[in-house]
């Protein structure tokens, strides 16, 4: 066999391991269609429900131990309510559609104090109601 084709063969049992070693694993529970736990180490760590190995409905996603959403899920969005801690405190309560915030939500900063109380549109603000 010619020495150039070994690196082919070698090419899908890389892509094998390098997939399990950093795949989220399902810890406990149904993470395909029901209720779990699916983790990725230092990465995330996701507890709710689940469709088609999705997140969907409701459930609480912990990234690297800074900041965490909790809220409710539509094939692996954040949509509907949920609540957003952000590493640096601030605080998002209200409505998201496709991951970003969409609707009615405050933003608080890490001691509490209003920031903006209103409607926003893709994570912007509209209609600004601003504390001072």
């Amino acid at each position: 066999m010619n020495k150039n084709f070994y690196p082919v063969l070698l090419i899908p049992v890389i892509l094998f391991f390098a997939y399990y070693f950093f795949s989220p694993s399902c810890i406990s529970g149904d993470c395909k269609n029901g209720i779990g736990t699916k983790v990725l180490s230092g990465s995330y760590r996701y507890d709710g429900s689940f469709l088609n190995g999705l997140a969907h409905g409701k459930g609480k996603l912990v990234l690297g131990g800074v900041e965490s959403y909790d809220g409710d899920w539509n094939r692996g969005n954040k949509e509907g309510k949920g609540i957003y801690k952000y590493a640096d405190g601030t605080v998002y309560e209200g409505d998201w559609k496709l991951n970003k915030r969409n609707g009615f939500g405050k933003l608080t900063d890490s001691e509490g104090n209003l920031i903006y109380d209103g409607q926003w549109k893709d994570d912007g603000q509209v209609l600004a109601k601003i504390s001072q």
